[in-house]
């Protein structure tokens, strides 16, 4: 077999590599942005179709992950088995088509009719990318490379927050919609007509097998189960407070919708930055030494990250910074935890790619996206609106209540990355990539 099949990174520059990996993160960027936007105009969108938290939290979450996460398997196979670069550029396309029509929404069911469509696109977008930076990469650089992927939906947290506070504030939730949206079908373009698919070696019998004899084999992978409940559990507690969070703030400490959208973004694009990429350095460089530190570095993030979130969460709302009008200090919190909440992302990308084999990379990486999506995205959002209704005689605090009992999930997550480090080293250790 030739080295361009074996080593695909081998067939291109450096230069042209780290510009495949700029433009797979800034689809990314927009792969966020459209996912999330919900996230800032909850407020206005609950208004306008006057709607519980809980029906918000069905449509901030469940709505877009359901179709998201349970379409990217077998839309993950096909880019295994034709070509990940189409698939990509076919799924920006749609989604951002989809985002756009979200601004026709003339009731509460089209647009969460819209939002599962917004997911059915989404679904082939982000293990195709896992998975083509794999093949740009070498294995010592990969955790890093997957660090600046994970990236993105940072620097979507803060243009998708800010921005689509500003644009919603002056010219209503819908034109945020249409603003995000048309870009990325031209990006689309872009990258259909600029990334060529990596070298890939002619698919064995072993990668001929059914869709669900691929997914046994994939779970059976030593490791492989602990890394999705590890990533499920994170999960939770990191999309429920990322989507309530300005709600939170807009409710608990009186911010303006502008304000918790800049300051909650500013918070993600540099902290949460600074983790992803963080530990993707971190891991690898020790897990060279010890091959656990690929599931100890999200242990550690997580559990330095979960007192933090708490004290975000539970600080006062009358404590500020500056005097009556100033910044809550709970936004000090969120700060440190944004950077340790992130540990969880990049090294669990990376360590699922380090253990299949090729021919089931975005497959693995759908499989890993299901467990996020239909746990995270899906149930946390959902349920920190359940217990706010459900604390309602609280008051505005419901919501500051709903958070804390979601951020316990946090233990389960950490819990997750333990007991599967020993069984993710041994198994790396069989195929020789670490």
């Amino acid at each position: 077999m030739s080295e361009s099949h074996t080593e695909p990174y081998r067939s291109f520059s450096p230069r042209y590599r780290s510009y495949v990996l700029a433009l797979l993160t800034l689809g990314y960027v927009f792969n966020f942005v459209d996912r999330q936007v919900m996230t800032i105009l909850l407020e206005p969108i609950k208004a306008e179709f006057n709607a519980s938290d809980s029906a918000m939290g069905l449509l901030s979450g469940l709505a877009f992950a359901l179709f998201y996460a349970l379409l990217g398997i077998p839309v993950a196979r096909l880019a295994d088995r034709w070509s990940r670069r189409n698939v990509l550029a076919l799924s920006m396309a749609t989604w951002s088509a989809v985002t756009a029509l979200c601004a026709t929404a003339g009731s509460f069911a089209q647009l969460a009719l819209f939002r599962v469509g917004v997911g059915i696109g989404e679904a082939g977008g982000t293990p195709p990318s896992q998975s083509l930076i794999t093949d740009y990469f070498p294995p010592e650089r990969r955790a890093l490379a997957q660090g600046v992927l994970a990236a993105a939906p940072n620097i979507g947290i803060l243009v998708g927050l800010f921005g689509g506070a500003l644009l919603a504030e002056a010219y209503g939730w819908r034109t945020v919609f249409l603003f995000f949206g048309l870009p990325g079908v031209l990006l689309a373009a872009v990258l259909y007509l600029t990334v060529r698919e990596p070298p890939r070696p002619p698919r064995r019998p072993a990668g001929d097998e059914s869709l669900w004899v691929a997914m046994g084999g994939i779970a059976a992978i030593p490791g492989f189960l602990w890394i999705a409940a590890g990533v499920g559990f994170s999960g939770i507690a990191g999309y429920g407070l990322g989507v309530w969070s300005p709600s939170f703030l807009v409710r608990v400490h009186g911010m303006s919708l502008v304000d918790a959208g800049l300051w909650l973004g500013l918070v993600g694009v540099f902290g949460g930055t600074l983790g992803t990429v963080g530990s993707g350095l971190l891991v690898d460089r020790w897990a060279r030494r010890d091959p656990r530190w690929q599931l100890w570095v999200p242990m550690i993030g997580l559990l330095i990250a979960l007192p933090t979130q708490l004290a975000f969460v539970l600080w006062p709302e009358s404590q500020r910074l500056g005097g009556a009008d100033g910044l809550p200090v709970a936004l000090l919190f969120m700060a440190v935890a944004a950077v340790f909440a992130s540990f969880w992302i990049a090294p669990s990308y990376a360590a699922v790619q380090n253990l299949v084999p090729n021919h089931w990379r975005t497959q693995a990486s759908a499989l890993l996206l299901l467990a996020i999506n239909l746990l995270g995205l899906g149930l946390g959002p959902l349920l920190v609106g359940v217990l706010s209704d459900m604390f309602h005689t609280a008051g505005a605090d419901s919501i500051r209540w709903a958070l804390a009992a979601a951020l316990s999930t946090c233990l389960l997550g950490a819990l997750c990355y333990w007991r599967g480090s020993n069984a993710y080293a041994r198994a790396v250790a069989m195929r020789g990539e670490i």
